[in-house]
């Protein structure tokens, strides 16, 4: 089976979730406080699981969050760990935070510790 492109559009509480397989580009991008993340993210975890049985050679993953729960932590935690069970190819990992957004730049730092992926902190002027 060939994987499609997966797109979500964001909502008031959920993100947009833009995973291209055939470039291996993935982008999450805006506020995760939905109180059942797990229901969100759990086709998001299902298509990152696929994806890992055929990747593209580099996958370079783009996360930037407005705001992300804890439930979505856990959540977005899933998709990571199924994004680090890659092997042998290259994943990247940008988590991109607004310049002076501590909270967001602290929760990057936190998931870099835990997840055995290169991971890239990067301050933005745009959103």
């Amino acid at each position: 089976m060939s994987l499609t492109a997966l797109h979500i559009q964001p909502t008031s509480v959920t993100p947009e979730v833009h995973f291209d397989a055939s470039t291996g580009i993935f982008a999450i991008k805006g506020r995760s406080i939905a109180e059942n993340a797990i229901e969100f993210f759990e086709p998001v975890i299902t298509w990152v699981k696929q994806y890992s049985l055929n990747p593209a050679e580099t996958t370079t993953v783009t996360i930037q969050f407005e705001y992300i729960n804890t439930s979505s932590s856990k959540s977005l935690m899933q998709v990571l760990n199924a994004l680090s069970a890659i092997s042998g190819k290259e994943v990247n990992i940008n988590w991109l935070h607004k310049a002076g957004d501590e909270a967001m730049k602290e929760a990057g730092e936190d998931f870099n510790t835990i997840v055995n992926l290169p991971f890239h902190i990067l301050s933005t002027e745009n959103t």
